[in-house]
């Protein structure tokens, strides 16, 4: 699998029979919708949902269930969203699963997940998970608190204050979580290829920065 990042929370796995894109609201962010008649587009809630990016997909999804997709198995169960009230559950967790290794995808969830989301999620090989607070989805001290619950191998930050991305609330930078949550990355990287487990992932949890499509 490999895995791009577009701004905000909208990422692109490919495999080589299958896009999947990830919460494409890219018009909304001052930049161009990537969906196309060959992607499947999900949703992580109805919030980030555009409706004539999805329309443009060749199927899109933006309810928790099991799919298959092409050659990629997608698991989603429900989460409270970032602004739930407690007891509600606005927002999807999504992984996908493809040769063995899993790509996980946080939305905007409050920061207490349910021991659903932690028992989908925990040691995924990717967690993709948004970073720039402010109140609209998780702040540095809110991610590194589900990063330490879950264990992934790989983390990739998203919703992070990014040149070229117009946010309707402002998020805080890279750097902030990186301090928060004590850990380091190196240069950003065009993408993120998964082979084999066993050459891509180590032992301990690292970071791996995306470019901007």
């Amino acid at each position: 699998m490999e895995l791009e990042f577009f701004g905000g929370n909208c990422f692109r796995i490919k495999t080589k029979n299958t896009t999947i894109v990830v919460d494409d609201n890219l018009s909304k962010l001052g930049k161009k919708s990537i969906n196309s008649d060959k992607t499947v587009a999900f949703y992580t809630s109805k919030t980030v949902l555009d409706e004539k990016s999805a329309a443009q997909s060749r199927l899109s999804f933006a309810t928790p269930g099991e799919f298959e997709v092409g050659d990629v198995t997608v698991n989603g169960v429900q989460a409270r969203g970032h602004m739930d009230e407690e007891g509600n559950q606005t927002s999807n967790v999504f992984q996908f699963m493809h040769g063995g290794q899993t790509i996980s995808v946080l939305g905007h969830v409050h920061p207490d997940i349910s021991d659903e989301v932690v028992e989908l999620i925990s040691g995924t090989d990717v967690l993709v998970v948004p970073v720039g607070g402010n109140g609209f989805t998780l702040d540095p001290v809110g991610a590194a608190s589900i990063i330490k619950k879950t264990e992934p191998n790989v983390v990739v930050p998203a919703h992070y204050d990014i040149s070229g991305v117009s946010y309707e609330v402002p998020a805080q930078p890279l750097e902030e979580f990186l301090k928060v949550a004590s850990l380091t990355a190196d240069e950003p990287q065009e993408s993120l290829k998964l082979s084999k487990a066993s050459e891509d992932v180590g032992t301990q949890t690292k970071v791996v920065v995306l470019k901007v499509k």
